[in-house]
């Protein structure tokens, strides 16, 4: 276990908002089974003037996020139609609105990474989330995943059961949510798993694939509180090696099942827009060697950038990045670093074939990393001018300057990290 401090830090006693009695009339509504377009219609008419679209975008947004989810991220433009049909309000106005309103994440949230705090893309690492848990052989109650809040968990066992957690938090929502759940997932360690590669994890207890989540005593979660799973995950890895691990936190308002079409670009926005799910991509080297898993889902060939970007890792250390697939090690060697200073940088890359499963390998040659080094390999989905998802990328990662100049846009997939213990 590593004990981190988070950078932002959400607190768990918040105080009442002054929109409250706005968001009461929203949970009636959602409670008594009207549709979104009532809500919004009920709360305006409530609203003192001058009523704030925006408060009324968050508070529908949030409350009905089953009706906005499209299967990837909340959907602003169905937002923003339904604001403007059930009020005759200004399109523009009600499209800003809805942006507004999915540009954080409401409900309860697994961190992608210590500094989260809801954002909408992710920010930073968007898989190294502290709570996604994976304990050996001994079982941690509610209260102590509370209690380490802020404390990574992380030492599976080989050949062993293993208990497994995942924790959340209320974020931005303003009423008490009734019915956590959790669903646990695993897959060889890399990047963009399609999800035909997720392994569904089930309970220690009655081997169920969902368990109930509570705060340090039962009941609904309350605005700002902290909930972990009751029932542990069995995770049992066949050998050692390196997994990613996936949870994802359901709710009377967001049902959150798994992604289930393929697709590269489906991959990235479920990961990037989802805040109530976490992945765990963080481990300690268990050798010289480790093979990364990475996928093109698409049916035409993409280009892939790989970046291994070291961080405190000793001198005279050389990383190495090459393909252990033959067919793309043929065409691109294997490429190296000495590590000198304190932030190294080692790429490759390489046009993937459609559909198409490889394995990257990571080579670190030297003496253990220490505590505070680190490892972090990167996967970049590079998009030029052009391609079908050039459009989307550019708004996706909200970069005029190259839709203005017509130039190359990067779209991260995902990262592993490798830490010294």
């Amino acid at each position: 276990m590593t004990p981190t401090t988070a950078t932002h830090e959400i607190t768990e006693t918040l105080a009442a908002s002054p929109n409250q009695k706005y968001w009461d009339i929203g949970l009636k509504c959602f409670n008594d089974g009207e549709v979104a377009t009532t809500a919004i219609q009920r709360i305006w008419a409530a609203m003192a003037p001058p009523a704030s679209l925006n408060v009324l975008a968050s508070i529908v947004g949030s409350l009905y996020a089953d009706t906005y989810w499209a299967t990837t991220k909340m959907d602003r433009n169905k937002l923003a139609l339904d604001l403007q049909a059930s009020l005759g309000i200004n399109p523009n106005d009600c499209q800003k609105a809805a942006t507004f309103a999915f540009s954080k994440w409401y409900g309860l949230m697994v961190r992608a990474n210590f500094s989260d705090a809801g954002a909408i893309p992710k920010l930073g690492s968007l898989t190294a989330s502290p709570d996604v848990i994976a304990n050996g052989k001994a079982a941690l109650t509610v209260q102590q995943l509370i209690a380490m809040w802020n404390v990574y968990v992380w030492d599976p066992q080989p050949n062993l059961k293993n208990n497994c957690y995942g924790r959340a938090q209320s974020i931005n929502i303003q009423e008490p949510i009734a019915k956590p759940i959790l669903r646990m997932y695993y897959s060889d360690a890399g990047f963009n798993p399609p999800p035909t590669s997720w392994i569904q994890m089930f309970t220690f207890t009655g081997s169920s694939p969902v368990s109930d989540m509570q705060g340090t005593t039962p009941g609904p979660v309350p605005v700002g509180g902290r909930i972990a799973n009751v029932d542990s995950f069995a995770f049992t890895p066949a050998g050692s090696g390196h997994y990613c691990m996936i949870a994802a936190v359901g709710t009377e308002f967001f049902t959150n099942n798994p992604l289930d079409t393929p697709g590269n670009w489906n991959s990235m926005e479920w990961l990037t827009n989802n805040g109530a799910a976490g992945w765990h991509n963080v481990d300690v080297p268990l050798g010289k060697d480790s093979l990364l898993k990475f996928y093109n889902q698409d049916s035409t060939p993409e280009h892939f950038a790989f970046e291994a970007h070291s961080a405190k890792v000793p001198a005279g250390t050389i990383i190495s990045l090459g393909f252990a697939d033959k067919q793309l090690a043929q065409t691109q060697p294997t490429q190296s670093v000495k590590i000198v200073k304190g932030y190294e940088v080692v790429g490759t890359e390489a046009e993937i074939p459609p559909h198409y499963t490889g394995d990257l390998r990571l080579s670190i040659d030297g003496k253990p990393l220490p505590a505070d080094a680190s490892v972090d390999v990167r996967l970049y989905w590079r998009i030029p001018p052009g391609h079908r998802n050039y459009l989307q990328a550019v708004d996706h990662l909200g970069d005029i300057r190259a839709l203005n100049q017509r130039t190359e846009v990067h779209v991260p997939l995902g990262n592993f990290t490798f830490i010294g213990k």
